[in-house]
């Protein structure tokens, strides 16, 4: 069931109306509207501000810049963490809230440093859009004069699915992988699609076997770097 419905997410893209725009719809949209904050793949130390102050007007128009004192959890010792967050469980509503490292923003694909506020703003978007996912834009958190962007997601049951068969959910999702400076990503040529990250520890397997997607880092490259991948998926 759950595979399927991965797979709907994938294939049904742009066939249905949307509703009301979410939080997270709100934000990314606001910061993508910035003529100043650049674009997917804009790592310039600008781009990066201007994507920052983006979020930061955004927060304080729409009243969700919060201090940090309002998250409880954030005085707890988080239940897991990685290299772009702290998580936390909350067993109440079978959720995980997350909360990006300060004043940083997920990790770049394809260069050093933090992702700009935009680019990790647009990945939690695709992640919903084309994997199923229930990501939510909580609030941004003012910690000490830093922010950090919180966010919560479900927990999906099960324990990381092997290797082997993320190769084969990806390739049976239509996806083309492509290896790049010792490293590997999966790309959809209809969808103009990238991702990266897909290792075992952000893909669950379900007790029913269905695989689930839960920290992919995911870009709509520009046309520069599309025909670079396309060039790169005809060679292998």
């Amino acid at each position: 069931m759950g595979n399927e419905r991965q797979k709907r997410s994938i294939s049904s893209q742009g066939d249905h109306e949307s509703n009301a725009p979410s939080t997270l719809e709100s934000a990314e949209s606001y910061v993508a509207a910035s003529t100043a904050a650049g674009k997917q793949g804009d790592g310039s130390r600008s781009a990066f501000s201007a994507s920052f102050a983006a979020l930061l007007n955004w927060g304080e128009a729409t009243g969700l810049t919060r201090p940090e004192g309002e998250f409880s959890f954030l005085r707890r010792k988080p239940t897991a963490y990685g290299d772009e967050h702290q998580a936390w469980f909350d067993e109440g509503n079978n959720r995980w809230h997350k909360a990006t490292y300060p004043n940083r923003f997920g990790i770049a694909w394809s260069r050093e440093g933090s992702a700009t506020a935009g680019e990790y703003l647009t990945r939690l978007l695709l992640q919903n859009q084309y994997f199923g996912d229930d990501i939510h834009l909580m609030a941004l958190a003012n910690c000490d004069k830093k922010l950090r962007v919180i966010t919560s997601q479900p927990h999906i049951i099960g324990e990381h699915a092997a290797y082997e068969e993320i190769q084969r959910w990806f390739r049976g999702l239509g996806f083309n992988r492509f290896e790049s400076g010792g490293s590997f990503a999966w790309y959809r040529t209809d969808y103009n699609l990238l991702v990266s990250d897909a290792h075992e520890g952000n893909v669950i397997r379900s007790p029913t076997g269905a695989l689930f997607a839960i920290d992919l880092n995911l870009l709509m490259p520009n046309q520069e770097t599309r025909e670079l991948f396309i060039s790169l998926l005809d060679i292998i």
